[in-house]
C-alpha cells in the first residue's frame, strides 16, 4: 500500500500542477480574444494610425509569447513529474499508467500547438497591417 501512495502522490502533485497551468492558459485564451477584437476592429476601420497599429501588434505579440510560455511550462510539468515516476520505478513496482506517461513526455511542443500559435499570430498579424479590399 505504501507504493500506491508514493504513487498517486506524484499523480496528485501533476494534477494540481496542470490546474494552475490551465487557469494560465484560459488567460491567455481570453487575451488572444482581446487581441482578436483590437485587430478586427483596426481591419474593419482602416483608419487607424501607425503608433495604434504597432502597439495592437505588440501586445498580440506578447499574448502569443506569454501563451507559448504557457504551453511550454505545461510540457515541463509533463517531463519533471515523468522524471518524477523514473525514479519512483527504480525504487518500485509503478503502473502501467505511470510507464506510458514516462514514454510519452519528452517535454516538447507538439505540432498542433505550433499551428495554432502561428495561426492566432498570421490572423491577427495580417487584420493588422493588410488592407481590406475595398
Amino acid at each position: 500500500m505504501e507504493g500506491f501512495m508514493n504513487e498517486m502522490a506524484i499523480w496528485n502533485g501533476m494534477s494540481s500542477a496542470f490546474i494552475s497551468n490551465a487557469i494560465f492558459f484560459a488567460a491567455c485564451a481570453f487575451l488572444i480574444w482581446v487581441g482578436f477584437r483590437f485587430t478586427s476592429r483596426i481591419y474593419f476601420d482602416g483608419d487607424v494610425n501607425l503608433l495604434g497599429k504597432i502597439f495592437t501588434t505588440l501586445f498580440c505579440l506578447s499574448i502569443a509569447l506569454f501563451t507559448l510560455g504557457t504551453m511550454v511550462q505545461g510540457q515541463n510539468i509533463a517531463l519533471g513529474y515523468s522524471n518524477a515516476f523514473s525514479a519512483l520505478s527504480e525504487v518500485q513496482d509503478i503502473s502501467s499508467n505511470a510507464e506510458n506517461f514516462i514514454s510519452m513526455a519528452d517535454g516538447k511542443l507538439g505540432p498542433v500547438q505550433w499551428i495554432f500559435l502561428g495561426s492566432v499570430v498570421v490572423m491577427q498579424l495580417t487584420q493588422i497591417w493588410v488592407k481590406k479590399p475595398e
